[in-house]
C-alpha cells in the first residue's frame, strides 16, 4: 500500500503595502558665510547628513538648505499685529519646521547642534514641534538629541553657549574692525568693485578703474545713471558679480569711499542697523581711484538730484512713467521694469512669474491715455460731472483696493521672512486676492470708463506736450484719468509669436506679427480709468 503524499502548506509573500517602510528623514544643512556663493560647506554637510541617514536605514525625502545665513544675527521685523520685534530670520528653517508639522517625515537629521540652532528661541520653536509631531532629531556628531528631558535640557545649555560664543565673537570682530579702521586697512571679504584682495590690502583693477572714472565724467557732464548703466550693459559691462548694471548698483560704487583711498567704520546699532555716521575715517593703505576732491563732486550731484526727486508735491522723480500703475492681476502687487519686461515684484521671491514686455505695454498705455486727453480736448462739455455719490463710490472702492495690496504686501513680507507658515500664508492669500479681484469688478462695472480730470492741469495741452515732457510730467498726468493697468496672464495655447510663412516678405511677415502682438496685448491688458 502506497503511503499518502504529506499535503504542503504553502505561505503567501507579504505584499509590497504590508511590508516595513523605511523611516523618512529630511536634512537641514547651514553655513553662516559664504561671499562667493559656492556653497561648498552645505553640500559636504548633506555628503555627511546623507551617509549618517543611510547607515540607520531611513530614507532622505527633503534636503533644506540654508547658505550664507546667520543663526544668530537678528533683524528687527513688524509681526502682523503691527508690534515690532527682534528675530533671527531664516525661512528655510522656518519651512523645515512647517514640513514636520504636515507629518512630511518622522526624523530631522543636522550636521551639528549649533549648525541647525544658535538662537535659544529657535531651539524652543524646535522642541515644541517635537513634542507636537513626535519626529526625531539627530545630529551626525551626536550633539543635538531630544528624545527625554535630559537631551532637552542639555540641547538648551549648549545653546545658550553657542549663543554666547558667537556674542564674543561678533564683538571681537567688530573691535578688530575698528582697529583694521583705525590702522587704514581694509577689513577683509569680498573686495569693493575697482579692487582685488591681496596681501592683506586692495590693488586696483585697471579695466574697472576705467568704468569708474568713465563713470565720475558722466554724471558731472550731466548724464544720469540710468542712461550710464544703460549704455554700459548695452556694449556689455557687467558688475563684479556679473550681472547687468543698475542705477542702485553704481550709485554705491560711486559713493563708496574705498575709491577716494579711505577706510571708514561704522558701528552695529543696538537694533541691528549700522550708525550712519562712521566712527573711524582714515586714510587706506591703497591706492585711490578719485582723487578725494572728485569723488565729493561726485556724491554732492548725487545728492543734489537725491534731494530734487520730487518736481510736484509728492512726486517721485521717474525714469519710466508708468512705473507704479502697471500691476499684476494675479497677486495685485505692482510690476517693476527689470530689461526689457515688465516683471511682477513677486517674481524674486518665487512667489508669482508674470511678466509682459515692456516696450509694447508701454507704447498700448500711452495711446490709450494720450486718446483720453485728445477726447477731452475735442469735447470737454461732453464730460461727465462728478457727483458727491459717484466721488464717495470711487474713493472708498480705491481705498478698499489699496488697503488690500498693501495687506498681501505684508502677507508676502511675512511668509518671505518666515514668520507665518506656508499654510497660513495660501489661505490668508487667496482671500485676499479673490477680494481684490471683486473690488476690480465692482469699481469698472460701477464706475463711469469717461474721466473727469483735475482742473489744475491744462487737459487741453497734455496731448501735445507729451513729447517733451519728462517721466515725472507723463506720470502724473496718467494718474489724473488713470488707476491701474492691469496685467493678467498670457492666453493658454496661445504662442507668443506667430510662425513665418513659405512665400511672406519681411513686410507681410511684420505685419501678421504686429497683428497678433497687438491681439495678444488687448487680452491681456486691462485698464481701469478714474470715475
Amino acid at each position: 500500500m502506497t503511503p499518502a503524499t504529506p499535503t504542503r502548506t504553502t505561505t503567501p509573500a507579504a505584499s509590497p503595502s504590508t511590508a516595513a517602510q523605511p523611516t523618512r528623514a529630511v536634512l537641514y544643512v547651514r553655513i553662516s558665510d559664504d561671499p562667493e556663493g559656492l556653497e561648498k560647506g552645505v553640500e559636504r554637510q548633506e555628503a555627511d547628513c546623507r551617509a549618517y541617514a543611510e547607515s540607520l536605514g531611513y530614507e532622505v525625502v527633503e534636503v533644506f538648505r540654508e547658505n550664507d545665513t546667520s543663526a544668530f544675527k537678528q533683524r528687527t521685523i513688524t509681526l502682523p499685529t503691527g508690534e515690532k520685534v527682534r528675530r533671527v530670520v531664516r525661512p528655510r528653517f522656518r519651512a523645515l519646521l512647517s514640513f514636520l508639522a504636515r507629518r512630511g517625515a518622522e526624523a530631522m537629521i543636522a550636521y551639528d547642534l549649533d549648525r541647525a540652532v544658535r538662537d535659544p528661541r529657535d531651539l524652543e520653536d524646535l522642541i515644541d514641534a517635537k513634542v507636537l509631531y513626535g519626529f526625531r532629531v539627530l545630529s551626525t556628531t551626536g550633539s543635538l538629541r531630544l528624545d527625554n528631558d535630559s537631551d532637552i535640557a542639555m540641547a538648551r545649555v549648549l545653546v545658550a553657549m553657542a549663543n554666547k560664543s558667537s556674542a564674543d565673537t561678533a564683538r571681537r570682530v567688530a573691535r578688530a574692525s575698528k582697529q583694521q579702521a583705525i590702522d587704514g586697512k581694509w577689513h577683509g571679504g569680498r573686495a569693493p568693485y575697482g579692487y582685488r584682495m591681496g596681501d592683506s590690502t586692495l590693488y586696483v583693477i585697471p579695466e574697472h578703474a576705467a568704468l569708474i572714472r568713465e563713470a565720475a565724467d558722466r554724471v558731472l557732464a550731466g548724464e544720469s545713471l540710468y542712461v550710464i548703466t544703460r549704455t554700459w550693459n548695452e556694449r556689455g559691462e557687467r558688475t563684479g558679480n556679473g550681472v547687468q548694471w543698475s542705477e542702485k548698483a553704481l550709485a554705491q560704487v560711486l559713493r563708496n569711499p574705498a575709491t577716494k583711498g579711505v577706510r571708514i567704520y561704522r558701528p552695529t546699532l543696538p537694533d541691528g542697523r549700522s550708525a550712519e555716521v562712521p566712527e573711524v575715517v582714515t586714510e587706506g593703505n591703497w591706492s585711490a581711484i578719485l582723487d578725494a576732491e572728485r569723488w565729493q563732486e561726485v556724491v554732492d550731484v548725487l545728492d543734489a538730484r537725491r534731494a530734487r526727486r520730487t518736481t510736484w508735491p509728492g512726486t517721485v522723480k521717474r525714469v519710466h512713467p508708468f512705473s507704479g500703475l502697471i500691476r499684476c492681476a494675479n497677486c495685485g502687487t505692482a510690476m517693476r521694469k527689470q530689461g526689457p519686461q515688465y516683471i511682477c515684484v513677486n517674481y524674486q521671491r518665487s512667489i508669482c512669474s508674470r511678466s509682459i514686455n515692456a516696450r509694447e505695454v508701454t507704447a498700448l498705455i500711452e495711446e490709450a491715455v494720450l486718446s483720453v486727453f485728445s477726447r477731452i480736448a475735442l469735447a470737454p462739455e461732453q464730460m461727465p460731472s462728478r457727483t458727491a455719490e459717484t466721488d464717495g463710490e470711487r474713493e472708498a472702492l480705491a481705498e478698499g483696493l489699496e488697503s488690500d495690496r498693501e495687506a498681501l504686501e505684508r502677507l508676502d513680507d511675512d511668509h518671505y521672512d518666515g514668520i507665518i507658515d506656508r499654510a497660513t500664508w495660501m489661505r490668508q492669500r487667496t482671500r485676499l486676492i479673490e477680494r481684490i479681484r471683486t473690488r476690480q469688478h465692482d469699481y469698472q462695472q460701477r464706475l463711469a470708463r469717461i474721466p473727469v480730470v483735475d482742473v489744475s492741469l491744462d487737459v487741453s495741452t497734455v496731448a501735445s506736450e507729451w513729447e517733451g515732457r519728462s517721466a515725472t510730467w507723463q506720470h502724473e498726468a496718467t494718474r489724473l484719468v488713470l488707476d491701474t493697468v492691469l496685467i493678467h496672464a498670457h492666453p493658454t495655447g496661445v504662442p507668443a509669436v506667430v510662425p513665418k510663412r513659405r512665400g511672406d516678405t519681411k513686410e507681410s511677415y511684420r505685419a501678421r506679427l504686429r497683428a497678433h502682438r497687438n491681439d495678444l496685448l488687448a487680452r491681456r491688458v486691462e485698464f481701469i480709468w478714474h470715475a
